[in-house]
């Protein structure tokens, strides 16, 4: 991405994720500079093209070696690998949607490590970045293998220039550790352009670029490639929710879909999910302890994201209004798309079309139109079309009972919205219609829909972790005043508390039973200099040996991610729920 001035900088670092995963980072930008040549992914065959007559979910299209100086000589290429870029079959709101899409795969150069038949496979679901296939990974590799939380490849977190600044080195990352390792690791787009926070269709989309992974490796080492392979999937933010739907889905979803060649099967060993979009909805009925308000949709509403805690209308960013755009709009559009009769795992409630002027404003669905269309690297352009929403009052982007505006008002004032209540209270069937949609889409125990509550594969529940910054005014974790060093946030200040504590009431370690499988939920506090603890810091910091300067603590070896997904290929983690305060004092 090309560097930016300090506004446009502080904008890509808190916009990218609600599910935002942004920051300034080296190397080349989807918009600027980044190879013209995106095949087989772009042209009329490519992405938004028909699906080829007798092909199946999963199934390998074309694949493109990326082995031309362009990509390797860019910063944090890793070594002793090949890159391909690949276009492969996936499903959208039924089995037999079918679309094509595109992502990554990479692999040692001499294969898969192979043990008794089995490799090892690592699946990213990246932040957002944009609906566009312009915006997706495929389309600028580079910020794949770039420094976290953009991509997989050093361990970094923090501002370049200033002394918060970590960055280790992408020999040490999580990336060349996993090649290092024998692995193979995939990276899909998600399916453009309308698929926002549907949890269904990224589920889909992760498992089938897993297959078509295989269905390559197969090809590029036909006597060496594994019949099947151990899965971990890890993703930030918008990943986040998709690592957890990919979990509640895969053992179903493997089952109802078949690739039309031989393809290795998978078992699914581990999930972990970092700052996971979750809890859109607060019901206090269901969850006792938080109130109307206390949804993640609700307590990022109205949030104006301020870098290093200047209240400057020129630098700020309405975070609400930014990711609000991208799901209702992906929603609308989807929502005029009926799934399959007969699908064995729909991707949407059956609600019919949407209603998107009874729902946002005359202002906010020219906000939505405009945000489509943009990758959020373009931060002027995405900052002009949401900076109104400033004045709260002045500019409203929804109708009134979920913009929730109070009597006392001053532009700049932080509120929270009422969707909450709405969609407890409401009788208004448009309204209904919408908060069907944001609990289908929510994960977890506490979604609203037909698929598996929990991760189980055989029965048996898969192993999660869970990670977050107390300091995350993106996806809601904000430690309150006085709160001790050692203490974790709860779920009234915490969506991923929410997510957490669902799991483990519900499945993992139910009140008075044996504890089923294994949980662990890790919170990063804030130390100045050290440790943000940030919505965009958290997948460098829980791929960290330690979270000092020293540069021999910025290495995915050690790491308490390390450690989690090692432990879930060896099969090793034991029955159990854990939270706790990752970095707090010894």
């Amino acid at each position: 991405m090309r560097r930016l001035l300090l506004p446009a900088m502080v904008l890509v670092l808190v916009t990218a994720s609600l599910v935002a995963c942004s920051s300034a980072k080296s190397g080349t930008s989807a918009k600027a500079g980044a190879p013209p040549d995106t095949a087989p992914c772009s042209g009329p065959a490519g992405v938004g093209g028909p699906v080829p007559a007798s092909l199946a979910p999963g199934d390998l299209v074309a694949s493109t070696e990326l082995n031309q100086p362009a990509y390797t000589k860019t910063a944090g290429y890793p070594t002793g690998a090949r890159v391909w870029r690949i276009l492969y079959v996936s499903s959208g709101l039924g089995e037999t949607d079918l679309h094509l899409v595109c992502g990554l795969v990479v692999a040692p150069t001499g294969g898969p490590k192979v043990t008794g038949g089995t490799g090892r496979m690592f699946a990213w679901a990246h932040g957002t970045i944009g609906l566009g296939q312009q915006c997706q990974p495929s389309s600028n590799p580079a910020s794949f293998w770039s420094p976290m939380p953009d991509g997989i490849g050093a361990i970094a977190w923090g501002t370049k220039g200033l002394l918060n600044r970590h960055e280790g080195r992408a020999s040490d990352g999580l990336l060349q550790y996993a090649i290092d390792q024998g692995r193979v690791v995939t990276a899909t787009d998600y399916q453009p352009p309308d698929t926002y926070i549907a949890g269904r269709i990224a589920a889909a989309n992760v498992l089938d670029a897993n297959r078509a992974g295989a269905q390559l490796t197969a090809k590029t080492w036909p006597s060496d490639a594994p019949a099947r392979y151990q899965l971990v999937v890890a993703g930030h933010s918008q990943g986040g929710h998709s690592v957890m739907f990919t979990g509640q889905l895969a053992e179903s979803y493997l089952a109802a879909t078949r690739p039309s060649r031989p393809t290795a099967a998978f078992d699914l060993v581990g999930l972990a999910a970092e700052a996971p979009a979750s809890n859109f909805v607060a019901d206090p009925a269901r969850q006792p302890g938080l109130s109307f308000g206390d949804g993640l949709a609700d307590s990022e509403m109205h949030q104006t994201v301020k870098p290093l805690l200047l209240d400057l209308p020129a630098l700020t960013v309405q975070i609400g209004p930014v990711l609000f755009s991208l799901i209702f709009g992906s929603w609308d559009q989807l929502s005029k798309r009926a799934p399959a009769p007969g699908a064995a795992l729909p991707g949407a409630p059956p609600t019919g079309p949407l209603d998107l002027s009874g729902f946002a404003t005359t202002e906010g669905i020219v906000t939505i139109g405009q945000m489509q269309s943009l990758c959020l690297d373009q931060a002027k352009q995405v900052k002009a079309a949401t900076a109104n929403y400033r004045d709260a009052a002045s500019n409203a982007m929804l109708v009134p009972n979920i913009w929730n505006l109070p009597a006392k008002y001053s532009a700049g004032d932080y509120f929270k919205g009422g969707l909450d209540r709405v969609c407890a209270t409401t009788s208004d069937a448009n309204a209904v219609a919408w908060c069907d949609w944001v609990r289908w889409n929510t994960p977890g125990p506490l979604g609203v829909n037909p698929y598996p509550k929990a991760p189980t594969v055989g029965g048996q529940l898969v192993p999660v972790l869970i990670a977050q910054g107390q300091q995350d005014n993106i996806v809601n974790c904000l430690a309150p005043s006085g709160l001790a060093a050692g203490e974790p946030v709860g779920a009234a200040f915490c969506s991923s508390r929410t997510l957490y504590d669902a799991l483990s009431n519900d499945a993992y370690c139910r009140p008075g039973t044996t504890p089923a499988g294994y949980l662990q939920m890790d919170q990063y506090r804030k130390i100045t200099f050290e440790s943000p603890a940030q919505h965009t810091t958290i997948p460098g910091q829980i791929a960290a040996k330690s979270q000092g300067k020293d540069a021999n603590g910025l290495t995915f070896r050690g790491s308490r991610l390390q450690q989690f997904v090692d432990g879930a290929y060896a099969r090793s983690l034991p029955s159990g729920c854990s939270i706790a305060v990752a970095n707090a004092p010894k």
